[in-house]
């Protein structure tokens, strides 16, 4: 209830400290000692915001979450989960968008973006954008129509350029562990290897229309060019964090991979040796 109280309180605060100040109703000495009373609590409810947002992020990492998921529970405790997440997809997405000209390769590491057609997409924003913006900033007579167009089209083309960043830095992974499959910062899901069955190239259509994750039928694509090059089948079923949600639980997931050979190859000796420690166990 109290962290329920902190999120709605924030909003409220600001929204009456402008109602006074602009409406007139109140004496100049009136206006001031209440507004000095809202700053006092804008600073009370904004110190009770950051406590609980540092407990959340202390909770996760204290639950073996990477510094994403951590940062992203600890904005969870003072924002809606949804906001929260989009707010974390804002900050991976400008990490990627710089991370892109300085990003190299690991053994590990498996891509899958080359066939995307978000590269045709970024290229056209920057030879396009700027003149468009131009054009229609020399058009619209309203000073502030002409800055709130230039901030949407200057939004509009970082993420034209950050969406195929974040395709090209956030490959799939052959972790320690298992392996993590991922569509830039739109999709994500971690295998343990002893929960995959089989792993074989199988060069199939998307699920459905489009690119990236897609759930049908308790099966899972990540897409590129409405196309996937493996397919992994799970021992038991898991789930996929998709955009705002996790999927329904899947038991098969076909995945893009620009390398699909060595990936087959890379990941069938992983479940090998998998198998050949549990051997090594029951003896």
């Amino acid at each position: 209830m109290k962290r329920h109280a902190l999120k709605l309180s924030l909003p409220g605060i600001i929204l009456a400290e402008a109602a006074l100040v602009w409406s007139g109703v109140l004496d100049l000495r009136d206006a001031i000692l209440i507004v000095v009373a809202l700053e006092a609590a804008l600073l009370f409810a904004v110190a009770g915001e950051l406590a609980l947002a540092f407990r959340g992020y202390r909770r996760a990492r204290s639950a073996g979450m990477d510094g994403r998921r951590a940062v992203e529970e600890a904005l969870a405790a003072v924002l809606p989960r949804k906001l929260a997440r989009l707010a974390v997809l804002e900050l991976r997405l400008m990490f990627c968008l710089f991370r892109w000209p300085f990003q190299h390769r690991k053994p590990e590491e498996f891509t899958y973006h080359r066939s995307s057609m978000m590269w045709v997409l970024a290229v056209m924003a920057l030879l396009v954008a700027p003149v468009e913006l131009l054009a229609v900033h020399l058009l619209i007579p309203w000073d502030w129509l002409k800055i709130a167009h230039l901030v949407l089209g200057v939004y509009a083309i970082f993420w034209l350029l950050a969406f195929p960043a974040s395709l090209a830095t956030l490959p799939h992974r052959l972790e320690p562990a298992g392996l993590r499959l991922r569509y830039g910062v739109f999709a994500e899901g971690f295998i343990p290897y002893a929960e995959i069955s089989s792993v074989e190239l199988a060069r199939r259509t998307a699920l459905k229309s489009g690119d990236g994750l897609q759930t049908q039928n308790g099966s899972a694509c990540l897409a590129i060019n409405c196309k996937t090059d493996v397919t992994l089948r799970l021992n038991e079923p898991h789930r996929l964090q998709g955009f705002l949600r996790r999927t329904e639980e899947v038991e098969e997931i076909h995945a893009a991979v620009d390398d699909p050979e060595s990936f087959v190859r890379e990941l069938r000796e992983r479940l090998s040796a998998v198998t050949d420690s549990r051997v090594a166990g029951v003896r």
